[in-house]
């Protein structure tokens, strides 16, 4: 059995370290700072789930209240704290580089003077 959980949470930890270099690497490769604090927080929170996980697995369950409470505060933090960045980013002024269907949030969007159909023209 503890060969089991070793192999468990050796494959856990290796999972959550691929989930993070994937969120380090949409964060230098994605084109503007919405993607990029979206592939940040996603990846990044799976990725440190996973590894606590692992540890879980690899103490056999000796420290399961901290690493529980741990990934509650994660689950509950990570999606938060991105949204509330993302929306301070978006009143500060720093614009999602937008495709065709353009930004649901610009106010002048109903009015007809958005950017995007100015520039269109």
């Amino acid at each position: 059995m503890n060969d089991f959980l070793a192999y468990t949470g050796s494959t856990l930890i290796l999972l959550g370290a691929a989930f993070s270099l994937l969120g380090a690497l949409g964060v230098l490769r994605l084109p503007d700072a919405y993607t990029r604090m979206h592939a940040a927080s996603k990846a990044g929170a799976l990725g440190a789930i996973l590894v606590l996980l692992g540890v879980l697995c690899a103490t056999a369950g000796m420290a399961w209240f901290s690493i529980l409470l741990a990934i509650a505060v994660l689950l509950l933090t990570a999606p938060l704290a991105a949204h509330a960045i993302s929306r301070a980013g978006y009143m500060a002024g720093v614009r999602p580089r937008v495709g065709p269907l353009g930004d649901a949030f610009d106010p002048d969007r109903e009015s007809g003077n958005s950017r995007d159909r100015e520039r269109s023209k």
